[in-house]
């Protein structure tokens, strides 16, 4: 909510247009009228990615960049959450945090 409400201030007929994951933070894209974004939207983004870096997927505590794979997925995770995700016990569905059974393996 607080980047929604920086980015009212700045621009209040903003459009997010894509929200995704990627290398363990959120890519958040918007349009703004007049085109192209400003500097400062582009900076209050900027700061939402890197925060989203260092704050868990899965449960929100900070948290750091990790892939125990080197053929995997890079995910933010706390130290908590870390054991969960390696042995696949924890994913993110219909965006929350479920538990599953560990694979055997």
């Amino acid at each position: 909510m607080r980047l929604h409400t920086h980015l009212l201030a700045l621009e209040p007929d903003y459009r997010i247009y894509d929200v995704k994951e990627k290398l363990g933070a959120v890519r958040i894209h918007i349009t703004a009228s007049p085109a192209p974004v400003r500097p400062e939207i582009r900076s209050l983004l900027t700061a939402a990615e890197e925060q989203s870096a260092t704050t868990c997927e899965f449960c929100g505590s900070p948290g750091r960049r990790r892939n125990d794979d080197a053929a995997g997925w890079i995910k933010a995770v706390c130290e908590d959450c870390h054991a969960a995700w390696s042995d696949h016990s924890i994913m993110i569905a219909n965006g929350e945090a479920r538990h599953r059974q560990p694979r055997n393996g």
